[in-house]
């Protein structure tokens, strides 16, 4: 483990309750917390990033989004499988900044609307595969977002979410309200989907999560 990394989190042992530490571990943006929270993204979305990809089955001819694109590791993964156009949508100005300073592969399009309406990027029924990774907690409502995510899937469309409910039931509840399993599962299945969960240990604390799977139908 290298200092950067120790530094991070013994700053974020002492704010992990705070509006402030939770509002960056959102959307990175004031000084001193954004490199804290980048740093802790960089760290523990490595493995899970990469597990979740490969477990979505991607063909070369899916549309595939991802919300909350972070530092861009698993959009890039998707990209060595899909030809089409991968659609990252991502509020954080710190991280879309970043990202447009790295080499990202031509058929990644970044946009930085709230997922809540994408009605003027994206069609109805156009995507194959959805994935987000620790970004369900913030969703607010949840179920504008999940009606959304209803919109631009195609019937039998899969939704992905890989969650760390352990690592953030300590975030201001304010910011990050959607932190319990089976209420999100239930609102998955409420709104027309399939939903189900797995959860998923891949040797490490930072690579155990929780899978939430979700089918149009």
């Amino acid at each position: 483990m290298n200092f950067k990394l120790i530094v991070a989190r013994w700053i974020h042992k002492f704010l992990i309750h705070t509006e402030w530490m939770t509002e960056n571990m959102r959307s990175p943006k004031t000084i001193g917390l954004a490199w804290v929270a980048r740093t802790l993204m960089n760290y523990s979305n490595a493995q899970v990033s990469i597990d979740i990809v490969n477990r979505m089955k991607l063909k070369k001819t899916d549309h595939v989004l991802e919300l909350g694109v972070g530092n861009g590791l698993a959009i890039k993964e998707i990209a060595k499988i899909c030809e089409n156009n991968i659609i990252g949508v991502e509020i954080s100005a710190e991280f879309r900044k970043k990202l447009l300073n790295k080499k990202l592969p031509k058929n990644i399009v970044i946009l930085e609307n709230d997922a809540k309406d994408l009605s003027n990027e994206i069609p109805d029924g156009s995507i194959d595969k959805l994935l987000a990774i620790n970004v369900i907690y913030f969703l607010k409502p949840i179920e504008e977002y999940i009606l959304e995510f209803r919109r631009i899937l195609k019937k039998r469309g899969i939704g992905y979410l890989g969650c760390k409910f352990e690592s953030i039931k300590n975030f201001d509840i304010e910011v990050a309200p959607n932190r319990d399993e089976r209420a999100i599962i239930s609102q998955l299945s409420n709104l027309g989907f399939n939903a189900s969960s797995d959860f998923i240990d891949l040797g490490e604390d930072r690579s155990r999560y929780t899978l939430i799977q979700f089918e149009k139908q």
